[in-house]
């Protein structure tokens, strides 16, 4: 999470990456008006809300956290779409605020190439844009530029799993230091179990720490138990953060419990 400090340094730096984020910027709208010319189809496509509530979260006001989040994946033939804000409260202070929160990320992805044998299903340009702000100030806006692939991974029941090499511009309000990412996901579910989410290592930060941050949810579709047309997904949610924002030596370890209605 970054923000922009109006500084003569912010300046110089937000100048310096204009002309790699408009090349990227090029390339992306360029590939995405290539592949959507053809004959698009949509493979799959969810939208969720989740509500999710812990009580140890790091940097908190006493460790409390709700996070409601609207979400959305679909995968098309040209490539795909993520996209999820969320907006977290968390508990009063001595004076009776609340910390209100908001974060969120869209990430389109383009294919470039497919393969129908090997561990490599489908490589793609990928791109994330960053966004959040807090009752404190902060604010950060970044976008992140990179190649991954879509795996085959033989393994019953595993849906979908990734790996990404992101660079990051980044912009916020405590540094606005580029890093890279690496970034993994994946999808599990079976006999209604379901269990996915995500791992990011941001490295080579000058002003922060390298950060590691491993976010699985595991679940319960309670759909066919209720006999409704939607799914309804109930458990837990666990967040292992090491070095969290950055911050030499603050490391979470916090699971919480979670709904999550899709449409």
């Amino acid at each position: 999470m970054r923000f922009n400090l109006l500084t003569n340094l912010s300046i110089h730096t937000k100048l310096s990456t204009i002309k790699p984020l408009t090349t990227a910027a090029i390339a992306i709208v360029t590939l995405g008006t290539v592949t959507t010319g053809a004959q698009a189809k949509t493979f799959f496509t969810d939208t969720s809300i989740s509500v999710l509530y812990g009580s140890d979260y790091e940097l908190a006001e006493d460790g409390e956290l709700t996070t409601v989040t609207l979400e959305h994946a679909s995968a098309h033939s040209w490539g795909g779409v993520f996209f999820f804000v969320d907006r977290l409260q968390g508990a009063s202070d001595s004076e009776g605020t609340r910390a209100k929160d908001i974060y969120g990320e869209l990430s389109p992805k383009f294919k470039i190439s497919d393969y129908s044998n090997g561990i490599i299903k489908q490589v793609n340009l990928a791109s994330t844009y960053e966004f959040g702000s807090n009752t404190n100030g902060f604010e950060q806006d970044n976008f992140l530029v990179g190649i991954g692939a879509d795996l085959n991974i033989p393994i019953p029941g595993m849906k979908y799993a990734s790996a990404t090499l992101f660079h990051a511009f980044n912009d916020d309000t405590f540094s606005n230091a580029d890093d890279q990412q690496i970034t993994l996901t994946y999808g599990w579910e079976k006999n209604n179990f379901v269990i996915d989410g995500y791992v990011d290592y941001s490295f080579n930060n000058d002003d922060k720490e390298n950060q590691l941050h491993i976010n699985p949810q595991v679940k319960y579709n309670l759909q066919e138990v209720l006999g409704i047309d939607n799914r309804i997904e109930v458990g837990m949610e666990y967040s292992y953060w090491q070095n969290k924002f950055g911050r030499d030596g603050v490391d979470q370890s916090v699971p919480s419990a979670l709904v999550k209605v899709h449409f």
